[in-house]
């Protein structure tokens, strides 16, 4: 029996800078993170809005290095920390220690996101008063900017979204940057192992039917 060429997973997705954040609604939020980045002015922002809207993506770029409250270090300028509405009590307890320590050092800048506006009593007072210290922006999920990257992201892998196939993701894939570009980088996957360029509807249900029937792992 003849296997189907398994390819290397070189397919990369692009990365987290605020270079390669697409702004839509959002560009006063990215040129404050900008001016962040650039003098640490303001010191503090906070971040709210829903699943993949692409937060992460702006903590990542400006400091982001794993999921845990990271400890203050006198040599370190940049920090980040994602989704502060699922942090533990000693969680917490870590983030309000490192955003006095933020403050105290002028050079020194921290991004928080979440899914909930600080009005809202999503977490603990001490915390949530922390949050509205710096700038606060609600990111907005992109509308129609979303597809013009994602056709343009195509063409930089060299492969090409037909437009049956763009219309069907618009119709029946989530809508959001970070899950298509996921899509478009397994499609760039799929087209290495059978020596084609294009994405199709056919491919596309293949791929979702395949992985639809793996098991989950733990």
């Amino acid at each position: 029996m003849l296997f189907e060429q398994l390819p290397l997973d070189i397919a990369m997705e692009p990365p987290a800078t605020l270079e390669t954040f697409v702004a839509g609604d959002n560009a006063e939020a990215l040129a404050c993170l900008q001016r962040m980045q650039q003098n640490s002015d303001p010191q503090l922002a906070y971040l709210w809005g829903e699943s993949g809207v692409g937060k992460t993506h702006l903590a990542v770029a400006m400091g982001l290095i794993d999921d845990d409250v990271p400890d203050f270090d006198p040599e370190r300028l940049r920090y980040a920390v994602d989704d502060v509405d699922t942090l533990s009590e000693s969680g917490l307890d870590r983030l309000f220690a490192l955003i006095n320590e933020v403050r105290l050092h002028p050079q020194c800048t921290l991004v928080m996101t979440g899914k909930k506006s600080p009005a809202e009593e999503f977490v603990r007072p001490d915390i949530r008063t922390r949050l509205a210290w710096g700038a606060v922006f609600h990111i907005k999920p992109l509308n129609a900017e979303i597809w013009p990257v994602l056709l343009k992201q195509a063409a930089e892998r060299g492969i090409s979204v037909t437009p049956e196939a763009e219309q069907w993701m618009r119709n029946y894939l989530p809508r959001d940057i970070k899950t298509l570009s996921h899509v478009l980088s397994a499609m760039d996957r799929e087209l290495l192992a059978k020596k084609r360029a294009a994405v199709t509807v056919p491919l596309l249900k293949k791929w979702l039917q395949k992985k639809a029937s793996q098991p989950e792992t733990a």
